[in-house]
């Protein structure tokens, strides 16, 4: 088709707002990183949206190659304008979702090396979408598998894919991926088998504490994914007792003697569809047997000496 009878989708105007928007977002991103303290409540009602926009660059980036290598063939030139098209959209959700995912880090009160990795993958991968639209629009006339172009859809969907896994580390751990995966495709891919995770020592009598026998499993088990070193939910770290007392940008979590005035103790009895309900994200409730220890061990006031009996 002659190049002056093609219609784009991507206009100059278009791909020089979305590079300007990334460049402005890489400014602010750097400059408000995620610190893990809450920032409104409307930035973090915009900022939710993340997980719903997200989703829509993924498909469009795994369905531009597709199109492109299909609209090589004799039949398949119509193909290469509907891939023009679907790049468009994926450049313009992907710089969307981007600005949705910052937004949703800084103001939700996260924090953490896997937050971080998830917010930069995905603004270089917008970065990407945008300058693999740029290029496309630069050479119409002909099949756009130059070097260049074919070097940023590669890399377009080897860092969708390594984002991707990073936001499903912070949604479901760092083995929800990899935990079943067939040992052959581990040997291709070079993962290596996660290993057993160990079984604690039996503590030595002057180290077998309440809190160490008790309480600290029922935190690792089950809080310690959004509340530890690589996310850190409302600066609220429950890896150790020290952190456990130091408590969260909103204040103690603890109160020795006082169950019901533990801020602890309050989100592990709402329903678990109460917005404060911890543990969040849909994840299964703690039983009624942890929560008693919990409670038993704040009554007795919540400390790290006690010993087990």
């Amino acid at each position: 088709m002659p190049p002056s009878k093609e219609r784009p989708f991507y206009s100059a105007a278009l791909t020089w707002i979305g590079a300007v928007a990334l460049a402005v977002l890489f400014c602010v991103a750097l400059r408000r990183p995620p610190d893990g303290t809450d920032h409104g409540a409307l930035a973090q009602f915009i900022g939710r949206f993340h997980p719903l926009l997200v989703h829509g660059p993924i498909a469009l980036i795994l369905l531009v190659p597709i199109l492109e290598l299909a609209g090589a063939f004799p039949r398949g030139g119509h193909l290469r304008q509907a891939a023009g098209l679907v790049l468009g959209l994926a450049a313009a959700v992907a710089v969307a979702a981007a600005i949705d995912g910052w937004l949703l880090a800084w103001s939700g009160g996260y924090s953490g090396r896997t937050v971080t990795r998830h917010m930069w993958g995905g603004i270089s991968l917008a970065a990407l979408c945008v300058a693999a639209a740029g290029v496309r629009r630069i050479s119409p006339d002909r099949p756009p598998w130059t070097a260049a172009y074919r070097l940023l859809l590669a890399s377009m969907v080897l860092l969708m894919l390594w984002t991707s896994h990073q936001g499903g580390e912070l949604t479901h751990g760092d083995t929800f991926l990899t935990q079943y995966m067939p040992d052959s495709l581990r040997s291709i891919l070079g993962i290596a088998r996660p290993r057993p995770k160990p079984v604690p020592a039996a503590p030595s009598p002057a180290s077998a504490t309440v809190f160490a026998v008790r309480i600290a499993p029922i935190l690792n088990r089950n809080c310690v994914s959004c509340h530890g070193p690589e996310k850190v939910k409302g600066g609220l770290r429950l890896d150790s007792y020290a952190g456990l007392i130091k408590g969260g940008e909103d204040g103690l979590v603890i109160a020795p003697w006082l169950p019901q005035k533990s801020e602890l103790y309050r989100r592990i009895t709402l329903p678990p569809d109460d917005d404060d309900a911890m543990p969040s994200g849909g994840k299964k409730p703690l039983s009624p047997d942890d929560i008693k220890r919990i409670q038993d061990w704040i009554a007795a006031g919540a400390s790290d000496l006690q010993p087990s009996g």
